[in-house]
This record gives structure tokens, sequence and C-alpha cells, in this order.
């Protein structure tokens, strides 16, 4: 008997060390890098105007309302199951706090709860997850770049992630915490910023790093997306100051992509809209902007992802399936990899009845990373 106690405590024992997430101690944990995990990862999917919708005609205790308010229906486990089926083996969740914490930030547990739900059924499909705070930021959020807001804003910011961190802080290493969305600027600008009105987002940045790191478990080491001004690219990118963090190699960066805007968008008043895509100066532009931004990401020090990027419907899928592959495909060249924004006329996968749609798309994609 005293044998067989021997060996199942030392079973057990050699259970609590597997993988990724492997604790070497009590106290100690370890996952993939920053770099294998970015590699791992060959085709993303955003779950989007869902979990991130805003508003204040629904009630907050009603997940429902809140969760189907821009007109998509609750995310399920036969969804998620699509998603992998069609080729995806990582899903960004975009998630909205505005509506759901108290004036401290104190998160509704109802809210949190949900969203634990839904990132158990992500990772219970081995697929890799990315949580965020989203539209907390852009045109209409609280969160801003600037410090005059971080300095106002910030300790409700810390406050959202040691609460998610804490709630996730054993979940492996295919959970990955992303720090913010797009964030303008004091005056919302979406190209370049006022002058100094920047400094918000390393202070945030910053703050997402220590907090989390502070959290424990998984969190000692669990990879972290970063994102840029806007999620752009190009200066956005060369500007951005690198956190300080306890662990090397567990940071990501993060921009998005939606050029030509005029093609991916359904109206963008500001260039000329098109429905076609494929031109030789169509690819060469392109070309340059992976070339250019994957040199200041390599500067950076840290591997990178498009974490949104798509095209809208307009009867063009024969040029959309053209765009998504090249896209993907040059991407890939350069060790960067793409989540499709998938809602409304981006959606290819329907969200009501689980089945791929505009499949001449994803089937681009999927070859493309091939």
């Amino acid at each position: 008997m005293k044998k067989f106690f021997a060996v199942f405590i030392t079973l057990i024992i050699a259970l609590s060390l597997v993988s990724c997430g492997s604790a070497k101690g009590t106290d100690e944990y370890t996952c993939e890098t920053a770099e294998e995990a970015v590699a791992n990862i060959a085709l993303g999917f955003n779950f989007g105007n869902t979990l991130d919708t805003t508003g204040d005609w629904f009630d907050r205790e009603n997940i429902e309302a809140c969760e189907t308010g821009w007109g998509n229906p609750l995310i399920t486990k036969e969804q998620v199951a699509a998603v992998k089926k069609a080729g995806f083996n990582a899903v960004r969740l975009p998630v909205t706090w505005r509506d759901h914490i108290d004036e401290d930030g104190t998160i509704d547990k109802i809210w949190l709860d949900r969203v634990a739900e839904i990132v158990d059924y992500i990772m219970d499909e081995d697929l890799y997850c990315i949580v965020n705070v989203h539209h907390d930021t852009g045109s209409d959020g609280w969160i801003r770049a600037s410090e005059k807001n971080y300095n106002e804003k910030g300790d409700v910011y810390a406050k959202i992630w040691e609460q998610v961190a804490t709630r996730f802080k054993d979940h492996g290493e295919k959970l990955l915490f992303e720090s913010i969305n797009e964030t303008l600027d004091e005056q919302g600008n979406w190209g370049w910023p006022d002058a100094g009105d920047t400094q918000g987002i390393y202070l945030y940045t910053q703050r997402f790093v220590d907090v989390v790191r502070s959290c424990g478990g998984y969190n000692e080491v669990r990879n972290l997306v970063l994102n840029t001004y806007a999620a752009s690219s190009g200066g956005a990118i060369s500007d951005f100051i690198l956190p300080e963090d306890t662990v090397e190699n567990h940071l990501i960066l993060e921009v998005h992509n939606y050029d030509p805007q005029g093609f991916c968008w359904q109206d963008a008043s500001w260039t000329q809209m098109t429905d076609e895509w494929g031109s030789d100066s169509d690819k060469a532009a392109m070309d340059s902007y992976f070339e250019d931004t994957a040199r200041r990401a390599n500067e950076l020090g840290l591997p990178l992802i498009i974490g949104e990027f798509g095209s809208w419907d307009k009867g063009n899928d024969s040029e959309r399936a053209e765009h998504a592959g090249y896209v993907v495909g040059k991407a890939n060249e350069y060790g960067i990899k793409c989540f499709w924004w998938s809602c409304g006329d981006a959606q290819l996968i329907d969200r009501y009845t689980a089945k791929p749609v505009h499949e001449e798309i994803i089937e681009a994609m999927v070859k493309a990373i091939k």
C-alpha cells in the first residue's frame, strides 16, 4: 500500500509539471517565447462587434443584450469549432469593459464570467486566444494616448487588468493579453497625433505589463501583445517605446491593416472607393508596406501580428480572395501573422448557422499559409 501511494504521489507531481505550461516549482512557470507563439499561429480570426459592443440602451445585467447589441448572436461552442474547422488556429476576442465596470474599475462578475466562458470555448478547441481592452479606446473611448489621461484613468485601467489577469492566472500559454486597441490622442486623430500627446501609450503599456506580471501564475511569463498609437504602422512603430519587463522574449507587437482603404471599407469618404484589387501597383504597395513594417518591428526586436485586417463585401469575392491571400502570404514571408476582422459584411463564419461563408476568401488565406 505504501508503494502504491508513493507511485500515486509521483504521478500527481509529474502531471503538475506538464506543458505550458510546465510549472518548474510552485511559483515558477514557463511557456513558449513570443517568437515561438507567433510562429505557431497560422491564421487568426476576430469575433468582432460582439463582446466589444458599447451602448447605454441595454441593461448591463442582461448579458445577452450586451453581447448582441450590435447585431451578432451570442458566441457559442459551435461557432468556435467552425472557426477552427475553417482553418484558423487563433482567435482574437475583443472585449469592451467600459459599460461593465464601476467608477473604480471593478468589473461586473456576470460580465467577467461570460468572458471567461468564451475564453474556455476557444481554449478547449486548442486555439490561441487573445483578450484585450477594445472600445474603451478609439474615437469614443475613455482611454487616450496622453499623459494627462493616464494620470486621470490609469488606476481604473490597472484595476481592470488586475481582475482579468487574476481570473485567468491558471490558463496556459495559448492565452495572450493585449494591452489596448486603437488608442488616440485627446483630439481623436487617426493620423499623426499632436506633438507630445502620445506619452500615455507608453505609460498605459508599462502599467499593463507590470500589473499582469504581478498577478501570479502563468501571468509571470505570459506572452503580452502591445499596440502602437491607433494600431498604426510606419512612424507609430518607430516611435513606440518598449516597456520594461521582468522576463525576456514575451512581448509581441500588434498593428492593424485595412489597405487600401478604398477597397477594404464599404465607405471611406477620404479616398476613392473601388471594388477591384490585384494590379501590379496594388501588389507593389503591399510589398512595400510589409517590407517597411517588418523592418521597423525588427528594429524594436519584437515579433509582429496584424491584429485586424479584412475587406467588406461588395459582390467582389474574387478580388477579396486575391487581396486576402496576398496579404496573408506576404505577411508570412516576414514571419508576420494575420487576424481577419469578422463581422457584418466582412463575416466569414455565419454566426447563426456556424457555417463558412465567402469560402473563396477562406480558401485563399488557408492556401497562403501552407
